[in-house]
């Protein structure tokens, strides 16, 4: 399984900043989930629309949005999956740097048990649809959403198969970094323990 990790986000709440390069506890946030999967993947796709070179030194591949400006998630997850050779491919994003191994377990063994359906981690209702496995079978259909100009996740998700993988346990894992200052409160939290 190829993983596509979410880094070309405008990160309009950091002022502008590329969010994946950030520091968090001395290296780029992007890092954590390339060394997260890196034993559970055969290709890391890092979908970036900025410092590319950067990107690249963490990835086997990179890719960028074929849509201009900044379209949102589905652009880059749409850039990856055309260059993915699996037949499931895990999407996770660059801000979660809490996330343990136990929840990409959990995610594999559901999606490799319903391999033609959208995989999601969820706490109860709430879904976490960047948290996700995606039947690489959607490109098309992917792609037809976002020339209709459609870019919310959720509603691409929900016109198929999808199934939710309940972390409410395990949810302190899910905290995804939007500001500087949730960054400086978690790294200090982190430093604590």
């Amino acid at each position: 399984m190829d993983v596509i990790i979410l880094a070309g986000g405008e990160g309009r709440r950091m002022g502008g900043c590329d969010k994946g390069l950030v520091p968090f506890q001395s290296q780029p946030m992007v890092a954590f989930a390339v060394e997260l999967v890196r034993p559970f993947v055969s290709r890391v796709i890092i979908s970036c629309n900025r410092h590319l070179p950067e990107y690249a030194v963490l990835a086997d591949e990179v890719v960028e949005d074929s849509l201009e400006g900044f379209q949102g998630p589905l652009a880059g997850i749409l850039a990856g999956l055309k260059v993915s050779s699996s037949d499931q491919v895990l999407v996770l994003p660059c801000d979660t740097p809490l996330l343990e191994a136990v929840l990409i377990e959990r995610l594999f063994a559901a999606a490799t048990a319903s391999p033609e359906s959208i995989t999601v981690l969820s706490e109860g209702d709430k879904l976490h649809p960047l948290h996700a496995v995606l039947p690489r079978l959607l490109v098309d259909d992917l792609e037809q959403w976002l020339a209709g100009g459609q870019r919310a996740v959720q509603g691409w998700m929900r016109n198929h198969s999808m199934q939710l993988i309940d972390i409410s346990d395990l949810s302190d894992q899910l905290c995804n970094l939007n500001t500087f200052q949730e960054l400086k409160s978690l790294e200090a939290l982190t430093s604590e323990r």
